[in-house]
C-alpha cells in the first residue's frame, strides 16, 4: 500500500510542514514513485479555533485517496483508522479539518488505490452545515430543534438510489418486499438490522473486487450525514426550496403516489444528484435516536433507530429535510421502511 506519513499535530507549524515533507517524499520515492512522486503534504491553521488543515494536493488523476490517522507513527496497521477518503478525479487538493488532542499526539499518513468506486455512489466532501429546523418552520416537530451547526470531518460517498429489491435480493437471497412488481422499486419492510447486515456483506463483496477504499466500508448513514447530503447546501424547509407546490417534482407522497412504492429515480433529484431523497419509502439511519443538544426527543430509550426522508403515502411535512420521523427498535418491519447506503469510515453503531 503506498504510504506517506504526516506530522504530528502537536508540533509547531514550521517543524509540522517540515516533517510532512520529508515524510512524504522519503516514503514515496520508495514506495510508489510513478504515481505519487509529485504529490505534497502540509498543515497549516484554519479558520476554525483549535483546528488546523491537512492538505493533499497533486495527487494522480485518478484512483481514490484515504487518509489515515494514529496516535503511534509506528503503530501497526490495525492502530490506523480511516479518517478521510476522495476520488483523485474529483480534486487535485483535499482539504481536511484536523482538531489536535490535548493529551495524544497525531500522525497521518496517506494511501492510494487505483480503482474506481462504484458509478452509482457520489462522494460528498467534508463540510459544515446547520442540522434541523428553526421555530418558524411550518409543521415542524418539538425533535427537530434546536437548529445546531454540524461538522462533516470526512468524504464519503452515498448511493444515489434508494436500495432497489433487485440488489438486495441478489446479495441477501431473500425480498421481504409487500409489493413486488418490479426490480426497480425500492426494497421495503426491511429491517435495521436487515440493512445493516446488508451492508456487512456488500463491505465483503466489493472489498474482494477491489472497488472498495482501504479503511472505508458500506453502512447506513448516520442521521448528520443523511441530512447533510439531503439538504444539498440549503437551509429551506426541503432541498429545493420551502413551498410545496413543486414537491411532486422532488418526490413520491401522499398526493402524487397513487398509493404506492415506484421506482427509483423516475423524479428530480436533489442539487447534489440523490433521487427520492423526499419520499417515496423511508429511509433507516445508523446511529440511535436522541436528542439534540438543548433540544428534546420523544423517546430517551437509547434503542431506538430513526427514520428519514419521509414515505410515500405521507403528508408534505414529513418529506421535509429536518424531520425526524419514526424512531422505531431495530427489529421493526415496515411496509413505508427501506434504506440507501453510504461509503464511509467505520461507525461505532455499525458494530454493535
Amino acid at each position: 500500500m503506498p504510504t506517506v506519513y504526516a506530522s504530528n499535530v502537536h508540533f509547531s507549524l514550521y517543524q509540522a510542514r517540515l516533517l510532512a515533507m520529508i515524510g512524504l517524499y522519503t516514503t514515496l520515492a520508495w514506495l510508489c514513485p510513478e504515481a505519487l512522486a509529485q504529490a505534497s503534504i502540509q498543515l497549516s491553521p484554519s479558520d476554525s479555533n483549535n483546528t488546523f488543515s491537512l492538505t493533499v494536493t497533486e495527487l494522480p488523476a485518478t484512483g481514490v485517496a484515504v487518509i489515515w490517522r494514529s496516535t503511534n507513527l509506528l503503530a501497526k496497521g490495525e492502530h490506523w483508522s480511516a479518517v478521510h477518503a476522495f476520488p483523485s478525479q474529483k480534486q487535485t487538493k483535499s482539504d481536511l479539518p484536523v482538531r489536535p488532542s490535548k493529551t495524544d499526539s497525531a500522525f497521518f499518513k496517506l494511501s492510494w488505490q487505483n480503482i474506481n468506486v462504484p458509478k452509482n455512489m457520489i462522494w460528498l466532501p467534508p463540510g459544515d452545515f446547520k442540522m434541523g429546523s428553526p421555530d418558524g418552520e411550518p409543521k415542524r416537530y418539538k425533535d427537530e430543534g434546536p437548529v445546531h451547526s454540524v461538522t462533516i470531518d470526512h468524504g464519503f460517498w452515498m448511493d444515489r438510489y434508494e436500495m432497489t429489491q433487485e440488489r438486495f435480493t441478489a446479495l441477501m437471497g431473500n425480498n421481504p418486499s409487500s409489493t413486488q412488481y418490479t426490480t426497480d422499486l425500492p426494497v421495503n419492510r426491511v429491517t435495521w438490522e436487515e440493512a445493516r447486515e446488508f451492508c456487512k456483506r456488500l463491505t465483503e463483496l466489493d472489498t474482494a473486487r477491489n472497488t472498495l477504499p482501504l479503511g472505508y466500508q458500506y453502512r447506513l448513514p448516520t442521521e448528520a450525514e443523511w441530512e447533510y447530503a439531503c439538504r444539498a447546501g440549503t437551509n429551506s424547509a426541503y432541498s429545493y426550496g420551502d413551498k410545496t407546490n413543486q414537491l411532486s417534482q422532488h418526490g413520491w407522497w401522499a398526493e402524487n403516489s397513487r398509493g404506492q412504492i415506484e421506482q427509483v429515480g423516475g423524479l428530480t433529484p436533489n442539487p447534489w444528484g440523490f433521487y427520492d431523497i423526499h419520499g417515496n419509502v423511508f429511509e433507516w439511519c445508523l446511529d440511535t435516536y436522541r436528542a439534540y443538544p438543548g433540544g428534546t426527543a420523544y423517546s430517551d430509550s437509547g434503542t431506538m433507530k430513526i427514520f428519514r426522508g419521509g414515505a410515500y403515502y405521507c403528508p408534505s411535512s414529513i418529506l421535509r429535510s429536518a424531520c425526524r420521523a419514526e424512531p422505531q427498535k431495530p427489529d421493526y418491519r415496515w411496509v413505508l421502511g427501506g434504506f440507501r447506503v453510504v461509503i464511509a469510515p467505520p461507525h461505532g453503531e455499525a458494530e454493535d
